[in-house]
Protein backbone atom coordinates (compact mmCIF):
# COMPACT_ATOMS: atom_id res chain seq x y z
CA UNK A 1 0.00 0.00 0.00
CA UNK A 2 1.62 3.29 -1.01
CA UNK A 3 2.65 5.75 1.64
CA UNK A 4 1.42 9.29 2.12
CA UNK A 5 4.44 10.79 0.36
CA UNK A 6 3.88 8.65 -2.77
CA UNK A 7 0.23 9.63 -2.85
CA UNK A 8 1.18 13.29 -2.58
CA UNK A 9 3.60 13.00 -5.48
CA UNK A 10 0.94 11.39 -7.65
CA UNK A 11 -1.55 14.16 -6.84
CA UNK A 12 0.98 16.86 -7.74
CA UNK A 13 1.96 15.04 -10.94
CA UNK A 14 -1.65 14.64 -11.99
CA UNK A 15 -2.31 18.33 -11.30
CA UNK A 16 0.59 19.29 -13.54
CA UNK A 17 -0.78 17.15 -16.35
CA UNK A 18 -4.21 18.73 -16.00
CA UNK A 19 -2.67 22.20 -16.22
CA UNK A 20 -1.13 21.52 -19.64
CA UNK A 21 -4.24 22.53 -21.61
CA UNK A 22 -4.56 25.91 -19.95
CA UNK A 23 -0.83 26.60 -20.02
CA UNK A 24 -0.59 25.65 -23.69
CA UNK A 25 -3.49 27.93 -24.55
CA UNK A 26 -1.85 30.82 -22.69
CA UNK A 27 1.47 30.22 -24.46
CA UNK A 28 -0.10 30.10 -27.92
CA UNK A 29 -2.19 33.18 -27.23
CA UNK A 30 0.83 35.05 -25.87
CA UNK A 31 2.67 34.19 -29.08
CA UNK A 32 -0.02 36.07 -30.97
CA UNK A 33 0.25 39.20 -28.86
CA UNK A 34 2.53 41.64 -30.72
CA UNK A 35 5.46 43.27 -28.90
CA UNK A 36 3.73 46.64 -29.21
CA UNK A 37 0.88 45.38 -27.00
CA UNK A 38 3.28 44.65 -24.15
CA UNK A 39 5.33 47.83 -24.20
CA UNK A 40 4.22 50.88 -26.08
CA UNK A 41 7.07 52.49 -28.00
CA UNK A 42 8.31 55.77 -26.73
CA UNK A 43 8.48 58.86 -28.82
CA UNK A 44 6.21 59.99 -31.61
CA UNK A 45 4.02 57.40 -33.29
CA UNK A 46 5.08 55.95 -36.58
CA UNK A 47 3.85 57.95 -39.50
CA UNK A 48 3.37 61.14 -37.50
CA UNK A 49 5.43 64.23 -38.16
CA UNK A 50 8.17 64.49 -35.57
CA UNK A 51 9.04 67.97 -34.35
CA UNK A 52 12.06 69.39 -36.11
CA UNK A 53 14.66 70.99 -33.91
CA UNK A 54 15.65 74.45 -35.09
CA UNK A 55 19.11 74.32 -36.62
CA UNK A 56 21.73 76.58 -35.01
CA UNK A 57 22.06 79.81 -36.91
CA UNK A 58 25.48 80.84 -38.19
CA UNK A 59 27.14 83.63 -36.15
CA UNK A 60 28.20 86.78 -37.98
CA UNK A 61 31.93 87.16 -38.30
CA UNK A 62 33.97 90.14 -39.40
CA UNK A 63 34.28 88.50 -42.81
CA UNK A 64 30.56 88.15 -43.32
CA UNK A 65 29.14 91.08 -41.36
CA UNK A 66 27.72 94.05 -43.30
CA UNK A 67 29.93 97.08 -43.75
CA UNK A 68 30.24 99.02 -40.52
CA UNK A 69 28.85 96.27 -38.27
CA UNK A 70 31.19 95.74 -35.28
CA UNK A 71 32.34 92.18 -34.55
CA UNK A 72 30.98 90.76 -31.31
CA UNK A 73 33.25 89.28 -28.66
CA UNK A 74 30.47 87.07 -27.26
CA UNK A 75 28.11 84.81 -29.25
CA UNK A 76 25.26 86.80 -30.75
CA UNK A 77 22.10 85.89 -32.66
CA UNK A 78 22.40 86.55 -36.37
CA UNK A 79 20.17 89.22 -37.88
CA UNK A 80 18.26 88.27 -40.99
CA UNK A 81 18.85 90.24 -44.18
CA UNK A 82 15.34 91.70 -44.16
CA UNK A 83 15.62 93.04 -40.58
CA UNK A 84 19.29 94.15 -40.30
CA UNK A 85 20.01 97.34 -42.27
CA UNK A 86 23.54 97.83 -43.47
CA UNK A 87 25.73 99.27 -40.75
CA UNK A 88 23.35 98.53 -37.89
CA UNK A 89 24.96 96.73 -34.93
CA UNK A 90 23.65 93.25 -34.12
CA UNK A 91 21.19 93.03 -31.24
CA UNK A 92 22.58 91.59 -28.02
CA UNK A 93 19.37 89.73 -27.12
CA UNK A 94 19.09 86.18 -28.50
CA UNK A 95 16.52 85.43 -31.15
CA UNK A 96 13.42 83.45 -30.17
CA UNK A 97 13.27 79.91 -31.50
CA UNK A 98 10.87 79.34 -34.35
CA UNK A 99 8.25 76.69 -33.51
CA UNK A 100 8.39 73.62 -35.78
CA UNK A 101 4.93 74.30 -37.25
CA UNK A 102 5.90 77.85 -38.14
CA UNK A 103 9.03 76.61 -39.88
CA UNK A 104 6.83 74.72 -42.31
CA UNK A 105 5.04 77.88 -43.41
CA UNK A 106 7.67 80.62 -43.28
CA UNK A 107 9.24 79.49 -46.59
CA UNK A 108 6.58 81.30 -48.58
CA UNK A 109 7.64 82.75 -51.93
CA UNK A 110 7.58 86.29 -50.59
CA UNK A 111 10.11 85.36 -47.88
CA UNK A 112 12.71 83.89 -50.18
CA UNK A 113 12.23 85.57 -53.53
CA UNK A 114 14.93 88.20 -53.18
CA UNK A 115 17.34 86.96 -50.55
CA UNK A 116 19.87 84.18 -50.30
CA UNK A 117 19.67 81.91 -47.25
CA UNK A 118 22.56 80.55 -45.27
CA UNK A 119 23.17 76.86 -46.06
CA UNK A 120 22.28 75.76 -42.52
CA UNK A 121 19.02 77.72 -42.60
CA UNK A 122 18.13 76.38 -46.06
CA UNK A 123 18.69 72.81 -44.90
CA UNK A 124 16.60 73.34 -41.77
CA UNK A 125 13.79 74.91 -43.79
CA UNK A 126 13.83 72.08 -46.33
CA UNK A 127 13.71 69.47 -43.55
CA UNK A 128 10.81 71.28 -41.89
CA UNK A 129 8.85 71.38 -45.15
CA UNK A 130 9.44 67.70 -45.86
CA UNK A 131 8.34 66.83 -42.33
CA UNK A 132 5.21 68.91 -42.82
CA UNK A 133 4.35 66.82 -45.90
CA UNK A 134 4.10 63.80 -43.61
CA UNK A 135 1.78 65.48 -41.12
CA UNK A 136 -1.79 64.34 -40.50
CA UNK A 137 -3.21 67.86 -40.82
CA UNK A 138 -4.16 68.45 -44.46
CA UNK A 139 -4.00 72.24 -44.01
CA UNK A 140 -0.37 71.96 -42.88
CA UNK A 141 0.40 69.70 -45.84
CA UNK A 142 -1.23 72.16 -48.25
CA UNK A 143 0.84 75.04 -46.83
CA UNK A 144 4.03 73.02 -47.23
CA UNK A 145 3.13 72.14 -50.84
CA UNK A 146 2.50 75.83 -51.58
CA UNK A 147 5.85 76.81 -50.06
CA UNK A 148 7.75 74.15 -52.02
CA UNK A 149 6.11 74.88 -55.38
CA UNK A 150 6.41 78.65 -54.88
CA UNK A 151 10.19 78.66 -54.72
CA UNK A 152 11.98 80.42 -57.62
CA UNK A 153 13.03 78.14 -60.46
CA UNK A 154 16.75 78.59 -59.85
CA UNK A 155 16.35 77.47 -56.22
CA UNK A 156 13.66 74.80 -56.71
CA UNK A 157 14.43 71.35 -55.27
CA UNK A 158 13.25 68.53 -57.60
CA UNK A 159 13.23 65.97 -54.78
CA UNK A 160 11.10 68.24 -52.61
CA UNK A 161 8.80 68.91 -55.56
CA UNK A 162 8.37 65.18 -56.12
CA UNK A 163 7.55 64.67 -52.43
CA UNK A 164 4.98 67.48 -52.67
CA UNK A 165 3.39 65.85 -55.72
CA UNK A 166 3.16 62.52 -53.89
CA UNK A 167 1.52 64.31 -50.97
CA UNK A 168 -1.03 65.81 -53.35
CA UNK A 169 -1.82 62.33 -54.65
CA UNK A 170 -1.80 60.35 -51.41
CA UNK A 171 -2.92 62.83 -48.74
CA UNK A 172 -4.64 65.77 -50.39
CA UNK A 173 -6.47 63.58 -52.92
CA UNK A 174 -5.76 66.14 -55.66
CA UNK A 175 -4.42 64.37 -58.78
CA UNK A 176 -4.77 67.54 -60.88
CA UNK A 177 -2.38 69.47 -58.66
CA UNK A 178 -0.03 66.50 -58.51
CA UNK A 179 0.00 66.37 -62.33
CA UNK A 180 1.02 70.03 -62.53
CA UNK A 181 3.94 69.45 -60.15
CA UNK A 182 5.10 66.32 -61.98
CA UNK A 183 5.06 68.22 -65.27
CA UNK A 184 6.99 71.06 -63.62
CA UNK A 185 9.71 68.60 -62.61
CA UNK A 186 9.87 66.96 -66.04
CA UNK A 187 9.90 70.32 -67.86
CA UNK A 188 12.18 72.42 -65.65
CA UNK A 189 14.49 69.74 -64.23
CA UNK A 190 14.86 67.06 -66.95
CA UNK A 191 18.23 65.87 -65.62
CA UNK A 192 17.05 65.47 -62.01
CA UNK A 193 17.17 62.07 -60.32
CA UNK A 194 13.36 61.97 -60.03
CA UNK A 195 12.62 63.29 -63.53
CA UNK A 196 11.88 59.85 -65.02
CA UNK A 197 9.56 58.89 -62.18
CA UNK A 198 7.83 62.26 -62.42
CA UNK A 199 7.31 61.82 -66.17
CA UNK A 200 5.85 58.35 -65.62
CA UNK A 201 3.39 59.60 -62.99
CA UNK A 202 2.50 62.59 -65.17
CA UNK A 203 1.65 60.29 -68.09
CA UNK A 204 -0.58 58.13 -65.88
CA UNK A 205 -2.38 61.11 -64.35
CA UNK A 206 -2.75 62.87 -67.70
CA UNK A 207 -4.63 59.83 -68.99
CA UNK A 208 -6.89 60.08 -65.94
CA UNK A 209 -7.66 63.81 -65.85
CA UNK A 210 -7.79 64.30 -69.64
CA UNK A 211 -5.59 66.23 -72.08
CA UNK A 212 -6.86 69.60 -70.86
CA UNK A 213 -7.86 68.68 -67.31
CA UNK A 214 -11.52 68.29 -68.17
CA UNK A 215 -11.85 65.25 -65.86
CA UNK A 216 -9.87 66.67 -62.95
CA UNK A 217 -12.97 66.99 -60.73
CA UNK A 218 -13.97 63.37 -61.33
CA UNK A 219 -10.40 62.20 -60.75
CA UNK A 220 -10.32 64.05 -57.45
CA UNK A 221 -13.64 62.52 -56.38
CA UNK A 222 -12.32 59.04 -57.21
CA UNK A 223 -9.14 59.70 -55.24
CA UNK A 224 -11.19 60.78 -52.23
CA UNK A 225 -13.42 57.71 -52.54
CA UNK A 226 -10.40 55.39 -52.66
CA UNK A 227 -8.79 57.11 -49.67
CA UNK A 228 -11.85 57.29 -47.41
CA UNK A 229 -14.32 54.77 -48.87
CA UNK A 230 -13.66 52.04 -46.30
CA UNK A 231 -14.72 54.42 -43.50
CA UNK A 232 -17.80 55.83 -45.28
CA UNK A 233 -21.36 54.41 -45.14
CA UNK A 234 -21.62 51.48 -47.59
CA UNK A 235 -24.70 52.87 -49.36
CA UNK A 236 -22.92 56.17 -50.00
CA UNK A 237 -19.84 54.35 -51.29
CA UNK A 238 -21.92 52.27 -53.70
CA UNK A 239 -23.78 55.34 -54.95
CA UNK A 240 -20.61 57.34 -55.58
CA UNK A 241 -18.75 54.39 -57.07
CA UNK A 242 -21.63 53.58 -59.40
CA UNK A 243 -21.81 57.20 -60.55
CA UNK A 244 -18.07 57.36 -61.27
CA UNK A 245 -18.06 54.03 -63.11
CA UNK A 246 -20.95 55.04 -65.37
CA UNK A 247 -19.65 58.52 -66.23
CA UNK A 248 -17.95 59.05 -69.60
CA UNK A 249 -14.37 59.75 -68.55
CA UNK A 250 -11.02 57.89 -68.69
CA UNK A 251 -11.20 56.83 -65.03
CA UNK A 252 -14.48 54.89 -65.34
CA UNK A 253 -12.76 51.44 -65.61
CA UNK A 254 -10.65 52.19 -62.54
CA UNK A 255 -13.72 53.29 -60.58
CA UNK A 256 -15.62 50.12 -61.55
CA UNK A 257 -12.67 47.93 -60.60
CA UNK A 258 -12.24 49.67 -57.24
CA UNK A 259 -15.94 49.20 -56.50
CA UNK A 260 -15.65 45.45 -57.18
CA UNK A 261 -12.61 45.25 -54.89
CA UNK A 262 -14.52 47.16 -52.19
CA UNK A 263 -17.39 44.66 -52.34
CA UNK A 264 -14.94 41.78 -52.11
CA UNK A 265 -13.29 43.28 -49.02
CA UNK A 266 -16.74 43.69 -47.48
CA UNK A 267 -17.45 39.99 -47.96
CA UNK A 268 -20.18 40.56 -50.57
CA UNK A 269 -18.60 38.04 -52.92
CA UNK A 270 -21.54 37.50 -55.27
CA UNK A 271 -21.88 41.25 -55.93
CA UNK A 272 -18.12 41.58 -56.33
CA UNK A 273 -18.06 38.75 -58.87
CA UNK A 274 -20.81 40.47 -60.89
CA UNK A 275 -18.85 43.76 -60.84
CA UNK A 276 -15.67 42.03 -62.00
CA UNK A 277 -17.59 40.42 -64.86
CA UNK A 278 -19.02 43.81 -65.86
CA UNK A 279 -15.52 45.35 -66.02
CA UNK A 280 -14.30 42.48 -68.21
CA UNK A 281 -17.30 42.76 -70.54
CA UNK A 282 -17.30 46.57 -70.84
CA UNK A 283 -13.54 47.19 -71.21
CA UNK A 284 -12.12 43.84 -72.45
CA UNK A 285 -8.86 45.28 -73.80
CA UNK A 286 -8.03 47.49 -70.82
CA UNK A 287 -5.51 46.73 -68.06
CA UNK A 288 -8.43 46.92 -65.63
CA UNK A 289 -10.04 43.90 -67.36
CA UNK A 290 -6.97 41.81 -66.60
CA UNK A 291 -6.97 42.97 -62.98
CA UNK A 292 -10.70 42.24 -62.80
CA UNK A 293 -10.03 38.65 -63.86
CA UNK A 294 -7.49 38.30 -61.06
CA UNK A 295 -9.97 39.81 -58.64
CA UNK A 296 -12.65 37.37 -59.76
CA UNK A 297 -10.24 34.50 -59.10
CA UNK A 298 -9.65 35.87 -55.61
CA UNK A 299 -13.38 36.20 -54.97
CA UNK A 300 -13.90 32.59 -56.06
CA UNK A 301 -11.13 31.47 -53.71
CA UNK A 302 -12.75 33.41 -50.86
CA UNK A 303 -16.04 31.66 -51.66
CA UNK A 304 -14.27 28.23 -51.77
CA UNK A 305 -15.46 27.79 -55.35
CA UNK A 306 -12.30 26.04 -56.48
CA UNK A 307 -13.48 24.92 -59.91
CA UNK A 308 -14.59 28.43 -60.89
CA UNK A 309 -11.35 29.91 -59.58
CA UNK A 310 -9.30 27.49 -61.67
CA UNK A 311 -11.42 28.16 -64.77
CA UNK A 312 -11.00 31.94 -64.42
CA UNK A 313 -7.26 31.61 -63.86
CA UNK A 314 -6.95 29.52 -67.02
CA UNK A 315 -8.51 32.39 -69.01
CA UNK A 316 -5.65 34.74 -68.19
CA UNK A 317 -3.20 35.44 -71.04
CA UNK A 318 0.06 33.50 -70.98
CA UNK A 319 1.90 34.72 -74.07
CA UNK A 320 4.36 36.85 -72.13
CA UNK A 321 6.59 35.46 -69.35
CA UNK A 322 5.16 37.97 -66.86
CA UNK A 323 1.62 36.82 -67.70
CA UNK A 324 2.58 33.20 -67.19
CA UNK A 325 4.06 34.03 -63.81
CA UNK A 326 0.81 35.72 -62.75
CA UNK A 327 -1.30 32.79 -63.95
CA UNK A 328 0.93 30.21 -62.28
CA UNK A 329 0.88 32.18 -59.03
CA UNK A 330 -2.92 32.23 -59.07
CA UNK A 331 -3.11 28.49 -59.73
CA UNK A 332 -0.67 27.89 -56.87
CA UNK A 333 -2.78 30.13 -54.63
CA UNK A 334 -5.88 28.08 -55.49
CA UNK A 335 -4.13 24.81 -54.58
CA UNK A 336 -2.81 26.35 -51.35
CA UNK A 337 -6.25 27.67 -50.38
CA UNK A 338 -7.81 24.28 -51.07
CA UNK A 339 -5.28 22.57 -48.75
CA UNK A 340 -5.90 25.25 -46.14
CA UNK A 341 -9.66 24.63 -46.32
CA UNK A 342 -9.16 20.89 -45.84
CA UNK A 343 -6.97 21.59 -42.82
CA UNK A 344 -9.65 23.89 -41.42
CA UNK A 345 -12.25 21.12 -41.67
CA UNK A 346 -9.87 18.60 -40.08
CA UNK A 347 -9.15 21.04 -37.25
CA UNK A 348 -12.86 21.36 -36.49
CA UNK A 349 -13.19 17.58 -36.39
CA UNK A 350 -10.18 17.31 -34.06
CA UNK A 351 -11.49 20.03 -31.73
CA UNK A 352 -14.92 18.41 -31.53
CA UNK A 353 -13.35 14.99 -30.91
CA UNK A 354 -11.15 16.33 -28.10
CA UNK A 355 -14.07 18.11 -26.47
CA UNK A 356 -16.33 15.06 -26.81
CA UNK A 357 -13.67 12.73 -25.41
CA UNK A 358 -13.08 14.85 -22.30
CA UNK A 359 -16.80 15.31 -21.78
CA UNK A 360 -17.34 11.54 -22.04
CA UNK A 361 -14.54 10.99 -19.52
CA UNK A 362 -16.20 13.38 -17.08
CA UNK A 363 -19.61 11.72 -17.45
CA UNK A 364 -18.03 8.29 -16.93
CA UNK A 365 -16.21 9.47 -13.81
CA UNK A 366 -19.39 10.96 -12.36
CA UNK A 367 -21.34 7.78 -13.10
CA UNK A 368 -18.75 5.61 -11.32
CA UNK A 369 -18.56 7.85 -8.25
CA UNK A 370 -20.86 8.50 -5.28
CA UNK A 371 -24.08 10.51 -5.61
CA UNK A 372 -22.41 13.71 -4.29
CA UNK A 373 -20.04 13.60 -7.25
CA UNK A 374 -22.62 15.30 -9.44
CA UNK A 375 -22.57 18.45 -7.32
CA UNK A 376 -18.79 18.30 -6.88
CA UNK A 377 -18.35 18.15 -10.66
CA UNK A 378 -19.62 21.72 -10.92
CA UNK A 379 -16.74 23.04 -8.83
CA UNK A 380 -13.86 24.16 -11.06
CA UNK A 381 -10.48 22.51 -10.44
CA UNK A 382 -7.83 24.64 -8.79
CA UNK A 383 -5.85 25.04 -12.06
CA UNK A 384 -8.91 26.58 -13.72
CA UNK A 385 -9.33 28.95 -10.76
CA UNK A 386 -5.69 29.97 -11.25
CA UNK A 387 -5.81 30.29 -15.04
CA UNK A 388 -9.18 32.07 -15.40
CA UNK A 389 -7.95 35.53 -14.23
CA UNK A 390 -4.85 35.21 -16.41
CA UNK A 391 -7.00 34.37 -19.42
CA UNK A 392 -9.30 37.32 -18.65
CA UNK A 393 -6.39 39.76 -18.47
CA UNK A 394 -4.87 38.40 -21.69
CA UNK A 395 -8.13 38.77 -23.59
CA UNK A 396 -8.66 42.30 -22.22
CA UNK A 397 -5.15 43.32 -23.28
CA UNK A 398 -5.71 41.87 -26.75
CA UNK A 399 -8.98 43.76 -27.27
CA UNK A 400 -7.44 46.96 -25.93
CA UNK A 401 -4.07 46.90 -27.68
CA UNK A 402 -4.65 45.00 -30.92
CA UNK A 403 -8.22 44.29 -31.99
CA UNK A 404 -7.07 42.41 -35.10
CA UNK A 405 -5.81 39.43 -33.08
CA UNK A 406 -8.26 39.75 -30.18
CA UNK A 407 -10.87 37.25 -31.52
CA UNK A 408 -8.15 34.63 -32.11
CA UNK A 409 -6.69 35.18 -28.63
CA UNK A 410 -10.14 34.90 -27.06
CA UNK A 411 -10.95 31.70 -28.97
CA UNK A 412 -7.68 29.94 -28.11
CA UNK A 413 -7.52 31.02 -24.46
CA UNK A 414 -11.19 30.35 -23.70
CA UNK A 415 -11.15 27.00 -25.51
CA UNK A 416 -8.06 25.93 -23.61
CA UNK A 417 -9.70 26.92 -20.34
CA UNK A 418 -12.79 24.83 -21.14
CA UNK A 419 -10.67 21.80 -22.03
CA UNK A 420 -8.68 22.22 -18.83
CA UNK A 421 -11.92 22.38 -16.83
CA UNK A 422 -13.27 19.15 -18.33
CA UNK A 423 -9.97 17.31 -17.89
CA UNK A 424 -9.41 18.46 -14.32
CA UNK A 425 -12.99 17.83 -13.21
CA UNK A 426 -12.95 14.28 -14.65
CA UNK A 427 -9.66 13.33 -13.00
CA UNK A 428 -10.76 14.81 -9.67
CA UNK A 429 -13.94 12.69 -9.73
CA UNK A 430 -11.97 9.57 -10.57
CA UNK A 431 -9.62 10.21 -7.67
CA UNK A 432 -12.52 10.09 -5.22
CA UNK A 433 -12.89 6.40 -6.05
CA UNK A 434 -9.43 5.23 -7.06
CA UNK A 435 -6.15 6.45 -8.52
CA UNK A 436 -6.46 7.50 -12.19
CA UNK A 437 -4.70 5.11 -14.53
CA UNK A 438 -1.75 6.24 -16.61
CA UNK A 439 -3.60 5.54 -19.83
CA UNK A 440 -6.47 7.81 -18.82
CA UNK A 441 -4.12 10.62 -17.79
CA UNK A 442 -2.18 10.28 -21.06
CA UNK A 443 -5.45 10.40 -23.01
CA UNK A 444 -6.44 13.62 -21.23
CA UNK A 445 -3.06 15.19 -22.01
CA UNK A 446 -3.33 14.21 -25.68
CA UNK A 447 -6.92 15.46 -25.94
CA UNK A 448 -5.99 18.82 -24.42
CA UNK A 449 -2.99 19.32 -26.68
CA UNK A 450 -4.88 18.30 -29.83
CA UNK A 451 -7.87 20.46 -28.85
CA UNK A 452 -5.77 23.57 -28.23
CA UNK A 453 -3.78 23.07 -31.45
CA UNK A 454 -7.00 22.61 -33.43
CA UNK A 455 -8.55 25.73 -31.89
CA UNK A 456 -5.40 27.71 -32.69
CA UNK A 457 -5.52 26.61 -36.35
CA UNK A 458 -9.25 27.40 -36.57
CA UNK A 459 -8.85 30.87 -35.05
CA UNK A 460 -5.79 31.80 -37.11
CA UNK A 461 -7.29 30.57 -40.38
CA UNK A 462 -10.68 32.18 -39.73
CA UNK A 463 -9.15 35.59 -38.99
CA UNK A 464 -6.51 35.44 -41.75
CA UNK A 465 -3.58 35.44 -39.30
CA UNK A 466 -1.92 32.13 -40.13
CA UNK A 467 0.31 33.51 -42.90
CA UNK A 468 1.30 36.46 -40.72
CA UNK A 469 2.25 34.11 -37.88
CA UNK A 470 4.30 31.91 -40.24
CA UNK A 471 6.16 34.98 -41.53
CA UNK A 472 6.84 36.12 -37.96
CA UNK A 473 8.22 32.70 -37.01
CA UNK A 474 10.40 32.56 -40.12
CA UNK A 475 11.81 36.09 -40.11
CA UNK A 476 11.16 37.32 -36.58
CA UNK A 477 9.04 40.27 -35.44
CA UNK A 478 9.59 43.64 -37.03
CA UNK A 479 11.77 45.98 -35.07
Amino acid sequence: MPGASDRGRRVRCSARFRTIAGATAIAVACALTPPGARAAPSGPAAGSAAPVAAAPRAEMTPDTAPSGAPAAAAPRAEMTPDTAPSGAPAAAAPRAETPPDAAATRAAPSDTAGHDLAPSEARARRAALLDALGASDTAQIARAVTAITGAPRDRADPDALFAAARACEDKLDDPGRALAIYEQIAGEHPSARVAAAAQSRATALRALVGPHGESAALARELAQLIAHGDRAPPDDVLRRGQSLSQAAWPGAPRAALWLADYLRRAGRLAEADARYAAVIARWPASPEAREATRGAVGAAIDAHDWSRAAALAAQLPSAEPADRVVRDDLLAAIAHARRRARGYTAAWLAAVAALAGLLASLIHAIGRGPRSTWRAALRPPFEVVYLAPVVGVLIAVAFTAHRLIAPAVATIATGGLVLSYLSGAALERVRLVRRPGRLRVAGHILACLVGVAALAYIALTRDGLLDALIETVRFGPEG
